[in-house]
């Protein structure tokens, strides 16, 4: 996603020249380009809240793993 955005002025004129059609002519839209900011605080909030949880979400089957012995476990796979 991030580099999407980076290089979405790029990817808009190669889509432009491959279709030969004006992407977000500025007869229709207000926007002539696609403004894309990338904010550090936000990219560490999302990467910081995905790893809390998919920790969270690990635990469940975690603890509930660890209930059952091993030998039961095996005989039903």
């Amino acid at each position: 996603g991030m580099l999407f955005c980076w290089n979405i002025d790029a990817i808009k004129g190669a889509i432009e020249s491959l279709s030969g059609a004006e992407l977000f002519a500025a007869e229709i839209y207000f926007l002539s380009n696609l403004p894309a900011k990338i904010d550090p605080q936000e990219v560490l909030m999302v990467v910081l809240m995905a790893l809390g949880l998919s920790f969270v979400a690990s635990l469940y089957p975690a603890w509930r793993a660890s209930r059952i012995a091993p030998a039961e476990a095996l005989r039903y796979e």
